[in-house]
C-alpha cells in the first residue's frame, strides 16, 4: 500500500541517516575534527532520524494493516511491530542513534569521530533490513546494500560539508581536491553494489515496462548529473579557486547547490523504490 506519508517518512529518515553517517565518515577520510557546532548538528540529526524512523514504522504498520495512519490504534501497532522484523530493526536503529548523541559528548578527540562514524553507520545500515533487501534471500544482498548505503552516505556527507563551507565563504580547495581519490572509490562501490542490488531485486531480464525500472532510470540520471558536476568541480572549478579566480567561489556554490539538489532527488526516488513491486 503506497501512501504519501510512507514515502515522505522514508525520505526524511533516509536523508537524516545518510547525513548522520556520512559527515563523520567524510571527516575521517579528510582527517578533520568535528567542531562543537557540527557535533550539535549531528545530535539534532540523530533526534530527527529517530522521530522520522518512528513515523516510518507507524506508516509501515498502517500500510500492512490497510489503514490510514489516523485510524491505526496502539494495540495493532504493538502487535505488528512485535510480530515482524520491523520492531527489531527500529530497536537497533534507535539504540545506535542514542549512541550517536552520547558520542557527541566524548571529550577525547581520538575517539570522538570513530565512534560517531560507527554509531551513525550502524543506524544507517539498519536500512538494509527493510524494504527489498530485508525481504531478500539472496546471499550478499544485504551486505551489498550496506556498502551501497555507506558509500552514498560518504558522498552526501562530503557534499553537506563542502556546501556549508562554500556558503560561509570558507571553501578549502585542497580538501576538495583531496576528496577526489575517496570519491573515485565511492563511485566504483556505488556502481558495483547498485548493479548487485538491481539484479537481486528485479532479476534478469529486467522488467523494462515497470514503474520500478522507470524510477530507477530517473535515479541513474540524477546520479549521472551528480557525477558530472563533481567532475566539473574537480577539474575546472577547484583549479580556478587555487588560481584565485574572482568568480571561483560563486561557481563552486552554484555547482554544489545543483549537486546537492540532485542528491535530494536521488533520496526521494529511493524512498519510492523501496515500496514498489519491481514487476508492477
Amino acid at each position: 500500500m503506497e501512501t504519501p506519508g510512507l514515502i515522505a517518512s522514508r525520505a526524511v529518515a533516509y536523508l537524516a541517516l545518510l547525513l548522520l553517517a556520512g559527515v563523520p565518515l567524510f571527516l575521517l577520510t579528510a582527517r578533520k575534527e568535528a567542531s562543537l557546532p557540527l557535533r550539535a548538528a549531528l545530535a539534532i540529526l540523530a533526534v530527527t532520524a529517530g522521530l522520522a524512523s518512528a513515523w516510518w514504522a507507524l506508516e509501515s504498520v498502517a500500510a500492512m494493516a490497510g489503514l490510514p495512519l489516523a485510524e491505526l490504534d496502539q494495540q495493532t501497532a504493538e502487535v505488528v511491530l512485535a510480530a515482524t522484523p520491523l520492531g527489531a530493526v527500529m530497536e537497533w536503529r534507535l539504540t545506535a542513534l542514542v549512541a550517536v548523541i552520547l558520542a557527541t559528548l566524548i571529550p577525547l578527540k581520538v575517539l570522538r569521530l570513530p565512534v560517531l562514524a560507527l554509531a551513525g553507520g550502524a543506524a544507517l545500515a539498519s536500512m538494509a533490513w527493510t524494504g527489498h533487501a530485508g525481504a531478500s534471500d539472496m546471499a550478499g544482498h544485504r551486505l551489498a546494500d550496506v556498502v551501497h548505503l555507506l558509500a552514498a552516505a560518504t558522498w552526501i556527507g562530503a557534499l553537506a560539508v563542502f556546501l556549508a563551507q562554500a556558503v560561509a565563504g570558507k571553501a578549502e580547495p585542497a580538501t576538495l581536491a583531496a576528496f577526489a581519490r575517496t570519491g573515485s572509490v565511492v563511485v566504483a562501490l556505488l556502481i558495483l553494489t547498485g548493479l548487485v542490488n538491481t539484479l537481486a531485486i528485479a532479476g534478469w531480464p529486467l522488467p523494462f515496462n515497470s514503474r520500478w525500472i522507470a524510477l530507477l532510470a530517473i535515479k541513474l540520471a540524477l546520479f549521472g548529473l551528480m557525477l558530472g558536476l563533481a567532475a566539473i568541480n574537480r577539474w575546472r572549478i577547484v583549479p580556478a579557486l587555487e588560481r584565485g579566480a574572482p568568480d571561483g567561489a560563486a561557481r563552486l556554490r552554484r555547482s554544489l547547490l545543483l549537486e546537492s539538489a540532485a542528491g535530494l532527488g536521488v533520496v526521494g526516488v529511493v524512498a519510492c523504490l523501496g515500496i514498489l513491486d519491481p514487476a508492477a
